[in-house]
């Protein structure tokens, strides 16, 4: 079937273009009348307008755009998997579609350039970044512009403006997971670090001291290691760890669950069993926690809840509705599974 204009259907329904073009964008001086009955043409049609009239018309497109930066493969990863559907989810129950943009790094001009191509050819409503560094050039300048940009883990105490808005894991999470280890008789606690140019790692890694300054726990260099956020990341900083320390720490606490993987892998290579030698315990909630053997004790986040806060006001900043706050930090949930062990008598488990 032939698609028809917008002029063929105004003749057909006997009215001018210009009544259409009203009519299709919810102008009000329309006769209710008349609204009924090129309404009954449009429909009978199946007329739907193209996207580049209603923009011009001053009508929002729907949709947002979704952009990860990462460089590895998404479908190999659980986690990667989960929040592109609690994204698209929480898109579609709003009433708006998401444009995947799926991003290999920021370094690159063409990525730049296609990322901010996107945003200002208007085939979005605004952008929603994750895996971008808290100080991220790129993002700075969309917000300069007034695109609205919504990220998840970043955070800029000093900046308020009402079209950068973020999401974030409480900071306090680390001293938490040290407190907890303290709890079980541990004194000898390693670290695994994150990316330091990520909101999150900056301020887990403030939160680990914090919690080894409050119970008076060393803190030794030997035990003191920097990873990425990914598994093969945490591997190579608990395997580096290893080769250089005398005496086994009895429990690692690792920047997020998938280093604490990397960690499992590392430990088991050497021989060393979790948690009967080492103690390990993450921070994130990843699906694969259940599955590992033993099972990983985590500090978890309802990633659902977190993906919906950030679309919800992404939304509410496209949609000019007041009384939104631009940034929000959620809890996390304590998970007991089977890494970690209660230390008695100096070290033994």
């Amino acid at each position: 079937m032939k698609k028809l204009n917008s002029t063929e259907i105004a003749k057909l329904a006997g009215v001018s273009r210009s009544t259409v073009s009203r009519v299709v964008n919810g102008y009000s001086n329309v006769p209710d009348e008349t609204r009924a009955h090129v309404m009954k043409v449009i429909n009978e049609n199946e007329y739907y307008p193209l996207i580049s009239g209603q923009l011009m018309a001053g009508k929002k497109t729907g949709t947002l755009g979704f952009f990860w930066v990462a460089s590895g493969k998404i479908a190999n990863d659980i986690q990667a998997s989960a929040f592109f559907v609690h994204i698209t989810e929480s898109a579609a129950e709003l009433g708006y579609l998401v444009l995947t943009c799926i991003v290999k790094n920021l370094s690159d001009s063409e990525n730049i350039d296609w990322v901010k191509r996107v945003f200002m050819q208007e085939r979005i409503d605004a952008g929603i970044f994750v895996g971008v560094s808290n100080n991220e050039p790129l993002v700075e300048e969309l917000i300069s512009k007034g695109k609205i940009v919504g990220i998840f883990d970043h955070f800029h105490p000093e900046r308020n403006e009402p079209n950068r808005i973020s999401v974030n894991f409480e900071t306090d999470t680390g001293k938490k997971a040290i407190d907890y280890l303290y709890s079980l008789g541990h004194r000898k606690i390693a670290i695994i670090d994150g990316n330091m140019n990520r909101f999150i790692s900056m301020k887990r890694h403030e939160s680990f001291l914090a919690g080894m300054l409050a119970h008076n726990l060393e803190i030794r260099a030997e035990w003191m290691c920097y990873a990425d956020v990914t598994e093969s990341g945490g591997y190579r900083a608990a395997k580096a760890m290893l080769s250089r320390c005398d005496e086994l720490p009895t429990a690692i606490c690792a920047n997020n669950d998938a280093t604490a993987f990397g960690a499992y892998t590392a430990l088991g290579e050497a021989g060393i069993s979790i948690p009967g030698q080492v103690s390990v315990i993450g921070i994130d909630g990843h699906g694969k926690c259940e599955l590992v053997s033993p099972a990983l004790t985590t500090f978890a986040f309802n990633h659902r809840e977190i993906f919906y806060s950030l679309v919800k006001r992404t939304i509410a900043a496209v949609e000019q509705k007041p009384d939104n706050p631009t940034t929000e930090f959620l809890p996390s949930t304590l998970v007991e599974r089977a890494s970690c062990l209660r230390v008695i008598d100096n070290g033994n488990t």
